[in-house]
């Protein structure tokens, strides 16, 4: 039989270095067991985390394709405070990075059948383990003496018959030498299939207009300026083409133009292009342009949801081999050795084109994602569809812009791979009678290659839509009319869906790649011990630890040189080669028993701990450190209470990024659909920027914003400082119920961050003048006002600080009834008192609140109840995620002393809470063999109000719907 051993030794608790029991620990710590982590149907212990209260889903499977390169990424980000601010640990050391430049840990990459328990340290401890642990630590707890042989297979799929998911595992073990020696073998194999919007129609809208809240009234009617709409579809994109009817190039407006090219409602008249080239007028639906939004509803348009991922396709290879020899009890050999390859794909939109002056001259201004320049000689444009279109243009006009969604022509897929090899040998052991020491080196690397398929070729994608016949009467490249210049070029038919010949997408598209690497290099040493031999105390005797650390990492990364030379429809990134992070680290920790067994002080231990580290670079030698204390009146109670000083010092991602570009959706602070809704100087700071009153950014309304990002060398160490207070309630009445309550408070300083852009030109505007240093990041408009292109500088700075306050509470209750039936009952949840940011380095006291916002629940609760009589067991789990406010909180609620900035937003206020059920059942057919299965998200509950739960809030639900999944053990 597979059996774990050693259960009753004592157990060292994440958040110490000295052992104690994990009910006695002075730092809360919420345990969860590798039964935990798979009582449900996902194969990704990282999304099973991340469903925890104190744990914020800021990377789970559905929204890890936010951004290039990460798709299938699972990061752990406890109260919401950033990944990068908490510390995942493997048997209580580092881990490599899954994210180069980072010290981020995908949890893919952790073995799920050799877990035995996860803690979770909801609590600074830098002075512990060293930087990073700023909101707490999660430390993943491997099996040790594993002996024998355990498989598992499991298949699960949605109720709608797709994202299948499949799990194969065997480990085996064994000892030798009497005992003395043990290794042992995790195998895994995990697969979850593409899940697409297609996939989802009802949720996505995908065929029929999205579900949103949509822009119904103007700020200034006062009447509630959305509300939440079905068959949302968009003007400015059409995955045909279209042509709108503008001069000026305002899309919601008519401009100077034609009379005959506008509507009565003052908007312009739009055209699509069929699939057979001709051209006619859309069905307007319900037309909200002269509100200020480019949709309708029931209209023509592209729904923008025909094409992307909900989830990710995910498959994972893991081989991790552990093993140790005690050759004395003094020198206790060990290693643990590991790789891991993941594999993820995902569905992105296809390239895009809106927007741009209407003109006069031979060739219109072409720029990435602006609407296309067609020609009126254009050969693919048909008579009829170029005499409606000069009709409705300025006399002498030579082109036209078309507007697109250019699925048609290839959907920009993502494939990434990333190798993860991680070797740590070392030796523990005990001297001096009763003294512990472990000694460990630990070298891990990251490798990532990925592909993007269907990136364009700028410059090829303008040769061949530019098509004209040649004197010979064929159609080709304008710029083979005359003499061939490039033989390659293959004239693109856009005017219509579905029109584009092989050859010509062949020319446009390419696939683009990337590859990078990441490495480290860490040493540790610790020393366990106590007073015993020399004194004790009346609560027994002083124990303390002490150790040092030398820790370097390494990154790089590079795209390919079409990506670096511009000329493809992907940002521009350059080559990321920062020098290495080294640092050099020093801690001490005590724990001091003053009383033990007494009236009214069962246990009184105070303790304490210190950490010096000393880093390469700007950062330098900083200091973190804690103390506190349990104290326990009698055997039912426990108190107690921790303060922590933390750091973490900036990445080689925050110091040495280069500034690559980025497009972000914008809202223009100066557009007067916004121009009311921020600070009272708001106004008078777009007026001195030039910007004219009335002003519409049709271009930032339409789509995406042009903007830089990159590091900044300068920054300092973060710091932090975190209070908990708490009890520990184990009633001698009431035998196998225990109740933790934790209050925790933490606030960081110097925070580490890239301020997004849309902060920064808030910010800008917001401020008392322009004279700040938002605005300094910000490039002179256009002299129409528009954004420059890079519209601004995103940069990482030391903003203000980060707050976070609330409690945590942890009940279970175990309890035979007879000899074969028994219960399990357990209750985790968390309250949230305070979540605020301050970003805004000119008035550091200026908060921004973050509790009840999406993403950010105030009441966020698991429960689960587990019957088993004999060898059948039932379980039931129900989490409860409370109500969050539609958009900002600060727009529709007065925040802070500051009246409400948007109150007529819409004619909603908050996300309603929500329920997800599971149940789970599994028979023990003889002592090898169980058959288990469940069904998850019982009710089938979809995002509400249209989300889609692949956001960097909205994943919080989910997004698959209702899953079965069946399995079978064997344990040998």
């Amino acid at each position: 039989m597979a059996a774990e051993a050693n259960a009753g030794s004592e157990i060292v608790v994440t958040g110490s270095r000295i052992a104690r029991p994990t009910l006695n620990s002075p730092i809360p710590v919420t345990t969860v067991t590798q039964a935990d982590l798979t009582r449900t149907g996902a194969v990704v212990i990282g999304d099973v985390l991340n469903d925890l209260p104190s744990l914020r889903s800021t990377y789970s499977q559905a929204n890890s394709t936010q951004f290039i390169g990460t798709a299938g990424i699972n990061l752990l980000d406890l109260r919401g405070l950033g990944p990068s601010r908490t510390l995942v640990l493997v048997n209580g050391r580092r881990h490599i990075t899954g994210s180069t430049g980072e010290f981020l840990v995908d949890t893919n990459t952790i073995p799920t059948d050799l877990i035995d328990r996860v803690d979770i340290v909801t609590g600074g401890s830098s002075a512990v383990y060293g930087s990073d642990a700023m909101a707490g630590v999660v430390n993943f707890v491997l099996k040790r003496n594993f002996d024998g042989v355990s498989l598992n297979a499991q298949s699960g799929i949605a109720d709608r018959g797709n994202r299948g998911t499949y799990r194969l595992s065997g480990t085996f073990g064994t000892n030798f030498a009497e005992g003395r020696g043990n290794i042992a073998l995790g195998l895994e194999y995990n697969q979850a299939d593409l899940l697409t919007y297609t996939d989802r129609p009802g949720l996505t809208g995908a065929y029929d207009g999205r579900n949103q809240f949509q822009r119904v009234a103007t700020n200034a009617s006062g009447q509630p300026q959305r509300t939440f709409l079905t068959g949302v579809r968009s003007f400015g994109y059409d995955n045909g083409g279209n042509f709108i009817a503008y001069n000026g190039g305002n899309l919601l407006g008519c401009g100077g133009g034609v009379a005959a090219a506008c509507r009565a409602n003052g908007a312009p008249r739009v055209f699509g292009f069929g699939s057979n080239g001709q051209l006619s007028e859309y069905n307007y639906g319900n037309d909200f342009r002269p509100v200020g939004s480019n949709n309708n509803q029931n209209g023509s348009g592209a729904t923008l949801t025909d094409t992307g991922t909900l989830d990710p396709s995910l498959k994972r290879y893991v081989a991790n081999l552990i093993g140790h020899y005690d050759v004395s009890e003094a020198f206790k050999p060990f290693f643990e050795a590991k790789f891991v390859r993941v594999e993820s794909f995902a569905q992105s939109s296809g390239t895009f084109n809106q927007g741009g002056s209407q003109g006069t001259d031979a060739e219109g201004e072409t720029y990435l994602g602006g609407g296309v320049p067609i020609a009126f000689d254009n050969a693919f444009l048909n008579p009829q569809a170029a005499a409606t279109i000069r009709s409705l243009l300025p006399a002498g006009s030579e082109y036209f812009r078309l507007n697109r969604n250019n699925t048609d022509l290839g959907t920009r897929d993502e494939a990434d791979r990333r190798d993860t090899y991680r070797i740590v040998v070392g030796a523990e052991g005990t001297f001096n009678n009763d003294w512990k020491y472990d000694f460990s080196i630990n070298y891990g690397e990251f490798r990532t290659k990925s592909k993007f398929y269907n990136n364009q070729f700028q410059s090829r994608f303008y040769n061949a839509i530019d098509a004209v016949r040649n004197g010979a009467g064929q159609i080709v490249c304008r710029i083979n009319q005359a003499t061939v210049v490039d033989p390659s070029c293959a004239p693109l038919n856009i005017l219509g869906g579905g029109r584009a010949s092989q050859a010509a997408l062949n020319y446009i598209n390419t696939t683009s790649t990337s590859r990078g690497k990441a490495t480290e290099f860490d040493v540790t040493g610790n020393i366990v011990g106590d007073s015993s031999q020399l004194f004790e105390l009346p609560g027994g005797p002083v124990r303390f630890a002490v150790g040092g650390e030398y820790r370097r990492e390494t990154a790089f990364s590079a795209y390919d040189d079409t990506i670096k030379g511009g000329d493809t429809f992907f940002n521009v990134i350059p080559d990321f080669r920062p020098p290495a992070f080294a640092v050099k680290e020093a801690y001490g920790e005590i724990e001091i028993p003053l009383l033990k067994d007494i009236s009214f002080a069962k246990e009184l231990t105070i303790n304490a701990a210190g950490r010096v580290a000393d880093y390469k670079g700007s950062t330098g030698t900083v200091y973190a450190y804690n103390f506190g204390g349990i104290y326990a009146p009698i055997n039912d109670i426990k108190f107690r209470v921790n303060y922590s000083r933390s750091v973490r010092a900036p990445t080689l991602g925050d110091l040495y990024a280069s500034n690559s570009q980025d497009f972000p959706q914008l809202d223009d602070p100066c557009d007067v659909n916004f121009i009311t809704t921020g600070r009272s100087t708001r106004a008078a700071n777009c007026a001195a920027a030039g910007v004219p009153a009335g002003f519409i950014n049709s271009t930032a309304r339409a789509g995406s914003t042009e903007i830089l990002s990159g590091g900044n060398p300068n920054l300092q160490a973060e710091k932090s400082r975190s209070w908990t207070y708490g009890a520990i309630f184990q009633p001698s009445f009431l035998p196998g119920f225990a109740l933790t309550v934790d209050y925790y408070d933490i606030k960081i300083n110097k925070v580490i961050n890239a301020v997004d852009a849309q902060t920064i030109l808030d910010a800008c505007y917001d401020a008392p003048t322009l004279t700040n240093q938002f605005c300094s990041l910000i490039n002179p408009r256009q002299a129409n006002g528009l954004f420059a292109r890079p519209a601004l500088l995103q940069s990482t700075v030391n903003f203000a600080a980060l707050k976070a306050k609330g409690i945590d509470f942890d009940a279970s209750y175990n309890r035979r009834f007879g000899a074969d039936t028994k219960a399990a009952v357990r209750v985790v949840g968390t309250w949230v008192r305070d979540r605020t940011d301050f970003p805004y380095l000119d008035e550091p006291s200026r908060p921004d609140r973050v509790k009840g916002e999406l993403g950010d629940p105030i009441w966020n609760v698991n429960a689960s109840v587990d019957l088993t009589h004999k060898n059948f067991t039932i379980g039931y789990q129900v989490r409860y995620i409370g109500r969050q406010s539609i958009t900002d909180w600060e727009a529709q609620h007065d925040t802070n002393g500051v009246p409400a900035l948007n109150p007529n937003y819409a004619d909603v206020v908050y996300y309603p809470k929500v329920f997800y059920h599971a149940v789970r059942a599994s028979v023990d057919v003889d002592k090898r063999f169980t058959l288990y299965g469940g069904v998850d998200n019982l009710t089938d509950k979809k995002p509400p109000y249209g989300l889609l739960g692949n956001g960097d809030g909205d994943a919080i639900y989910d997004n698959i719907g209702r899953a079965m999944y069946i399995g079978a053990s064997v344990k040998l």
